[in-house]
């Protein structure tokens, strides 16, 4: 028990370790690829429930106090695959963003409150932001038809008004 116990927890030091080396990759890029790979890991960490691709890039892409979505501001996922450093995947017959393994979600949420103690409020002040677009100002949509359409065309609005 004792010789299982030390590998235990040789194993998760381990892989503390190797998690704490990509926090120190991601936070020594420059420009703005370590805000981008930190709002990226906080919404994956953090989420109610998985985002596909396109939801993550249109939340990151959401700015506090506007009130419409610039298309320039949407990343590729492949840069944030890349600005991640290998710390998400990308389900190809879902489309869902995740992390690599469900230890890294585990990490995550255990140094969330040092690493990223504000996680929580991003993602719920961007979730507010998007629903105060002025394209959503027109009010209640009157058929399921249009409601549909208007789902179509907003690709966040599903996660941020259940959420």
């Amino acid at each position: 028990v004792k010789t299982t116990l030390k590998t235990l927890l040789k194993g998760s030091a381990a892989l503390d370790n190797a998690y704490k080396d990509a926090l120190q990759r991601i936070k020594a890029q420059l420009g703005g690829h370590y805000e981008l790979a930190k709002k990226a890991l906080s919404w994956i960490t953090y989420a109610k429930r998985p985002l596909t691709t396109a939801e993550l890039c249109c939340a990151l892409a959401i700015e506090p106090k506007e009130t419409e979505l610039d298309p320039e501001n949407i990343p590729d996922v492949e840069d944030l695959l890349s600005v991640c450093a290998g710390l998400v995947v990308v389900d190809q017959e879902s489309a869902v963003i995740r992390l690599v393994h469900y230890t890294t979600q585990e990490y995550f949420e255990r140094i969330g409150d040092t690493w990223d103690p504000d996680a929580q409020l991003y993602i719920a002040s961007t979730c507010l932001t998007y629903l105060s677009f002025d394209v959503f100002k027109t009010g209640s949509c009157s058929t399921d038809m249009e409601f549909a359409a208007k789902l179509q065309g907003s690709t966040f609005l599903d996660y941020a008004a259940k959420y």
